[in-house]
Order: structure tokens, then C-alpha cells, then sequence
């Protein structure tokens, strides 16, 4: 599915050890100039605070600006989970989760205005232990009262095809007593031709063809949002909600021609892609003497579709058409109780349960007749409970031991094209051992069983007309679960920054690609052999291992005024046998390095800065049954400048995006020989029969991108 993933925080309305406005540490005295502001405040050994003084230099406009220039921190939305405590991320506010799941935590960020900040707090430690999370280091964004205040910005982007294609943001917040309130929206719109090209060969890298594959699309969002906390009964109150709305467009007419350049078919093709969705999130805490119980409802619904439309013309002549409807839904109820036994001990204990579903409806054709895919028009239901404990111990001022047991049970129903009940039930034990040193350091040792997530989305196929493949659902498919040793460190020296993870995972049914056969009554085209499909989709595929080293870093730069550097990094090396060929191999869709650095040098005095960023994430391969899909894409280089030398402190940014014209490359080699009867050679145990090199640009290199932004 197309579109931006809107992926968010979501867990525990609190955490151990996390702090409340009103347990403010003292703040730097004295104004907000560079100088004073560059050395953090330091409350605790698992708790660096930098004041809002430390931020002045960039002239922020709001709480994400802010967030985006911490030394030494990652913004991290969590990961894609069912459930709250497997999509939170590492954001708090005001030492509470954003009670949201479908928020991304840079729009939450975004719709603070600057002057609402107090602080920001990095938690680490003891001050995370407990924490649904298992993040290394949470960021507690504390916040001060004010009666109302409110950020904007507007801007557009101008690609390839002369559009000035529009975005812009509001939001207004503010505290009246005991009642806090907001309400912001959003607009976004993408106008963004990704034209490439295809070469054909044969296995004896003989040239057979070429393909030419412009790929005009544009992409539109609207999101509404608002929130409301309130005391009740003794506790708080809060509600969160969110409309979103967005739709996605493409045309495409590939031209293809043959080993001597002349013109053979052409494959024209429109895609549309469409989806509304709506979240409702309550959240309720409330202390009964020493104990602290957070209750958390959630309800997310949302409908996706998608239409297809294919003709061939030329020497092929055909066309094909494909509809897909999606209902997906997740209701949850959390809740939590915790307290502190003396002063180095602290308990908490909860449950969860959730209920999920998807609902799909597919129909394909091809010439007019209907094809009936494989697990095409299945509905998936989920319910699932989990209960946890766990305790946090200090046993001298610099160590922190955190033991932690999870247990959870889920019921898999399937019907429609597939009839199935699935039961799986987890435990997942994890020990944290943590000690701080010197003024700001610490270090950490974590063994702990972590379960993955289930894609529904994995259960059900469609066709990929364009790649020749059918996308395939297997309702087979369980998570995969991992025993993981991870060593940590969060240092800081001065005005830098250094973390650092290195990570050693023991994969058992590792999530992968396998191959799939099922009977084919309709005789499709797609299949060579008529009387069956043979495709590929996600199952597991035995035991594996990864190796993973995460690396974050942040320092000025002494002899540029003004000057940061700040690098991220990814390092990862796997192992598994391959289901197919039986040798070793890394694990589909896993890349292999990811890297992004940034250099910012702030002028205060000229209220002016600029920078250059580059990212890169390494190639990986999708491992079929005949095929090996290689993926690599960028460098992607921007450049940007800002002011606030404007009228009522407001900010003008642009940027110059994709300086350099990256590139997404893509090699497919196919294996076996069809005609021998030999099925041993039918898939990658065969010879290389061809092979297809892909390659897209975009359009204009670089685009243009500017925003202007202010607060009232």
C-alpha cells in the first residue's frame, strides 16, 4: 500500500521513575544565548536535561524543531504492532505516552509551539525500567502552562511537472486550569514523476530488449486532530482523535522494445489508491495512595481501496483489471498499576487485551474473465490478551536491575477462501542490567525474547501485474521469535554525544518468503504450467541469526562557528538457510547498512543556518522460489537554509531535495529451466535464465521545497 505510513507512540500512559511538571529540576538562570545554554542540566544519573535555553540558538519554532537538535537522540515512532506496547516509541509528554497510535510522534511534536517547552528530558536506566517500550532511552518533553497558543506553516513543492504542490499545518493548544486542550490539521500534496528503465538479458548475458517506464504520480492527505484532558473522579482524563484521509495516483504506459530496438507492445496502466480512517483514545490515571493505575481504551477503523487497470497493445494484446477492498479494525483496553516499594524498589503489574481484523475483497481479470487468486478474499480476526509483570531494583545509586516477564495468547480465526483457527501463546522474559558513570554516562546489558508482528496483510495475495509475480498471502504464517544479548551505552562528553548498540539475535521460524503451490482451475497466464499457481509469500523458514550494531553521534565542530555534525548508522549482518536451495543466505528485505548525516551551522547573531544531509540505506534481496529481487537505493542528498529574520519571529526554510540525482536500482536474476520436466530445475536449484536491470530517477533533480512557518 502507497501513501505515508503514519506510524506512532502508543503504550503505557507512564513510566517508571517519569516526571510530571511539577517535579521540575532547577532550570539554567540566565538568558538564552549560546553560551549559556550548551551545558545541560543535570538532575539525576539516569535523567540529562537540556533547557530550552539550549535550543535558542536554533530559533525554534516548535517542540519538533527542538527534539530534532538533542545530541545524541533518535526520534523513534515504534514499530508497527498490534497492540499498545508493541508500537510505542520513545516520546513522552509531560512523562505521559501520547494516548494515539495513529499520529506519527512528528506530527504530536510539531503541533507544540516552542514557547510551551520547559524543557527537554532524556530518561535512561532505572528511568525507563518497566517501561512497555524496552526502548534504551525515552525523551520527556515538559511542557509549561499557558493559556493558549498556537503554530502554523505553509509551504509547497515544486517537481518536474511545473506544480506547486501544496502543504501546510495548524494547530492551537493550551491549559485552562486543570483542562488541557487542542485541535490542529493538515494538508499535504506530492506531485512526483519517477520515469526509468528496464534491460533485458538472457543467462548468457545476451541482450534481449529494453523497457522505457515513466511513472507520473501524485499523492494527497488531509488530517483533522484534537485532544482534550480534563480531571475526573479523583484522576485524569484524556482523549485523543484523529480523521485522516489521503489518495494516491499513477499512470503508466511502459514501452517495450525488442534485441534490435524495435517497438514490440506497450503495457498501459492506471492505479488509483484511496483511504479514510478514524482513532478515538481515552486515557485514565489515577493514584490510590502509593499506587498509580493507568487505564487506556482504543478504537482505530479505517477503509482502504485500490483499482488497477491494465492494456497491452502491439504484439501483445490483453488487458486486466484489479479491485481491492480493505476494512482493517483494533480495538484495545490496557491497564496498568505500579508503585515504589522504599526507595530502590518498584513494582508494576498489568493486561491487555485487543481484538483485530482485516477484511479483504479482491477481484481479478483478465480479458474480461474473472481469475480467482489464492487467499484472495479473506477475513482475518484476531483476539489477543497478555499479562506482564515486572520490578526495578536499585541496589546502590549507580546500578539499576530491571527483570521483566511477559505472557501472551492469541486466537487466529480465518474464513473465506481459507477456514482456519490458529492458537499461539508466547513468554517473554527480558533482564536489564544498567550502571551510570561519571557525570552523564551510562552503560547497559539486556538478554530478552522478543515475539514479531503479524502483517495481516501477509495473509492475503494479489497480483503484481507489472513484476510478472503474484504477491501472495499465507495464512500459515506465525511470528518469528528471537532470544536477543544486547550491550549499550548513552555517553556524553561536554557538547557531544555518543550512542552506541551492539545486538546478537537467535531467530527461531524466521519470517521470510516460501514457496507456495495451489491448484488453478482458471488455467491463468500468470502460471506457466496451467494446472496450478506457484508463487511466493511470507511464512517461516527455520532458524536464523542477526548481528546488529546501531550507532548515533553528535558533536560541534570547533573550528566552524556554529557548526554540528550529527551521524546515524546502521550496521547488520544475518543468516538463515535457504528453504530452496539449502545453502546460507541473508534474510529477505533485511538491508544491510543505513546511514544519515547531517551537517548545521547556526548563525544566531544573523538569526540564519544551513546545512546538507545525506542518507543511504544499503542494498538487500528478496529471495523467491526462481528468483533473487536485488534492491538498492540513493545516496539522497538535500541541501537546505532558514531565517527568522522576519517579521514576529517567523521562519522561511528551503531546500534543494535529491541534490544529486538518486538513483533506485533494482537487478532481478531468474533461475530454472521450465522445459526439461525436471522440477528440481524449476526454481533457483536451476540454471540463471535471465536477468532484468531496472533503473529510476526522478524527474528533476534536485526539487524544490519551501515552507514558511510562525506561532500566534
Amino acid at each position: 500500500m502507497l501513501g505515508r505510513m503514519m506510524v506512532s507512540a502508543l503504550a503505557l500512559t507512564g513510566v517508571a521513575y517519569a516526571q510530571t511538571p511539577a517535579e521540575t529540576p532547577a532550570t539554567i538562570d540566565c538568558a538564552p544565548t549560546p553560551s549559556c545554554a550548551v551545558n545541560p542540566v543535570q538532575n539525576a544519573s539516569d535523567r540529562v536535561a537540556y533547557d530550552a535555553a539550549f535550543f535558542a540558538q536554533y530559533n525554534p519554532q516548535t517542540a519538533l524543531d527542538m527534539v530534532r537538535q538533542t545530541p545524541g537522540f533518535s526520534l523513534d515512532g515504534g514499530d508497527d504492532r498490534r497492540g499498545f506496547s508493541g508500537a510505542v516509541g520513545n516520546l513522552l509528554i509531560d512523562g505521559l505516552r501520547p494516548s494515539t497510535k495513529s499520529q506519527s510522534v512528528d506530527g504530536i511534536l510539531s503541533r507544540i509551539p516552542a514557547n510551551q517547552v520547559v524543557r527537554l528530558e532524556l530518561l535512561r536506566g532505572a528511568a525507563v525500567a518497566g517501561d512497555a517500550s524496552g526502548q534504551a532511552v525515552l525523551l520527556n518533553v515538559v511542557r509549561t502552562a499557558t493559556a493558549g497558543s498556537g503554530v502554523w506553516e505553509v509551504g509547497f513543492e515544486r517537481t518536474s511537472r511545473d506544480v506547486f504542490a501544496p502543504r501546510g499545518e495548524a494547530s492551537y493548544s493550551g491549559r485552562n486550569g486543570n483542562v488541557e486542550w487542542g485541535v490542529g490539521g493538515s494538508i499535504f500534496s506530492q506531485y512526483r514523476d519517477l520515469p526509468g528503465w528496464r534491460r533485458f538479458y538472457d543467462g548468457g548475458d545476451n541482450y534481449l530488449g529494453r523497457a522505457e517506464t515513466p511513472s507520473p504520480r501524485d499523492m494527497r492527505e488531509a488530517t483533522l486532530n484534537g485532544n482534550l484532558a480534563f480531571p475526573l473522579a479523583g484522576g485524569r482524563m484524556s482523549v485523543t482523535s484523529q480523521l485522516n484521509w489521503w489518495r494516491f495516483h499513477a499512470d503508466n504506459d511502459f514501452l517495450f522494445f525488442d534485441d534490435t530496438d524495435v517497438a514490440d507492445f506497450d503495457l498501459l496502466t492506471v492505479f488509483e489508491e484511496h483511504s479514510g480512517s478514524g482513532e478515538l483514545g481515552l486515557n485514565y490515571d489515577r493514584d490510590f495512595g502509593p499506587w498509580s493505575m493507568a487505564l487506556i481504551g482504543l478504537i482505530n477503523r479505517a477503509r482502504y481501496e485500490s483499482e488497477e487497470t491494465g492494456e497491452y497493445a502491439g504484439n501483445l494484446v490483453g488487458t486486466y483489471f484489479q479491485e481491492v477492498g480493505q476494512d482493517t479494525g483494533e480495538t484495545i483496553l490496557r491497564g496498568t498499576l505500579s508503585r515504589s516499594l522504599g526507595e530502590r524498589h518498584r513494582i508494576e503489574f498489568g493486561a491487555e487485551g485487543a481484538f483485530n481484523s482485516l477484511d479483504q475483497q479482491l477481484v481479478y481479470a483478465e480479458d474480461g474473465g474473472e481469475i480467482d487468486l489464492p487467499n484472495s478474499n479473506v477475513l482475518v480476526e484476531e483476539e489477543r490478551a497478555e499479562i506482564f509483570g515486572s520490578h526495578t531494583w536499585r541496589p546502590a545509586e549507580n546500578w539499576a536491575l530491571e527483570t521483566r516477564l511477559n505472557w501472551e495468547t492469541s486466537t487466529l480465526t480465518f474464513s473465506g477462501d481459507t477456514n482456519n483457527t490458529v492458537e499461539l501463546s508466547y513468554w517473554k522474559p527480558s533482564v536489564q542490567l544498567s550502571r551510570t558513570f561519571g557525570a552523564n554516562n551510562q552503560v547497559r546489558a539486556r538478554i530478552y525474547r522478543d515475539v514479531g508482528q503479524l502483517d495481516f496483510g501477509d495473509f492475503t495475495s494479489a497480483a503484481a501485474v507489472a513484476d510478472d509475480i503474484i504477491a501472495g498471502g499465507n495464512p500459515e504464517l506465525v511470528p518469528q521469535t528471537a532470544w536477543i544479548a544486547e550491550l549499550g551505552a548513552d555517553l556524553r562528553f561536554g557538547e557531544a554525544a555518543l550512542g552506541v548498540t551492539l545486538s546478537h539475535h537467535q531467530i527461531s521460524d524466521v519470517a521470510d518468503l516460501v514457496p507456495i503451490v495451489a491448484p488453478n482451475p482458471d488455467e491463468d497466464p500468470l502460471d506457466p504450467n496451467d494446472d496450478f499457481f506457484r508463487f511466493d509469500a511470507p511464512g517461516n523458514i527455520g532458524d536464523g541469526e542477526v548481528t546488529r550494531l546501531d550507532v548515533n553521534f553528535s558533536t560541534p565542530i570547533s573550528f566552524i562557528p556554529g557548526g554540528r555534525i550529527t551521524i546515524e548508522g546502521m550496521l547488520r549482518d544475518s543468516e538463515v538457510t535457504d528453504p530452496v536451495t539449502g545453502s546460507l543466505r541473508t534474510i529477505s528485505y533485511s538491508p544491510e547498512s543505513r546511514y544519515e548525516i547531517e551537517f548545521r551551522q547556526d548563525l544566531p547573531d544573523l538569526r540564519f543556518a544551513w546545512g546538507i544531509s545525506a542518507s543511504k540505506e544499503g542494498e538487500f534481496q528478496a529471495y523467491r522460489f526462481n528468483e533473487v529481487d536485488t534492491n538498492e537505493e540513493g545516496p539522497w542528498i538535500d541541501l537546505f537554509v532558514e531565517t527568522t529574520a522576519l517579521p514576529n519571529n517567523m521562519k522561511l526554510r528551503a531546500w534543494a531535495a535529491n541534490l544529486f540525482d538518486g538513483r533506485v536500482n533494482r537487478e532481478r536474476r531468474f533461475f530454472g529451466d521450465l522445459t526439461d520436466g525436471d522440477p528440481n530445475n524449476d526454481d533457483r536449484r536451476g540454471p540463471l535464465n535471465r536477468r532484468d536491470l531496472r533503473q529510476r530517477q526522478f524527474a528533476q533533480a534536485p526539487w524544490l521545497i519551501v515552507e514558511l512557518s510562525g506561532r500566534f
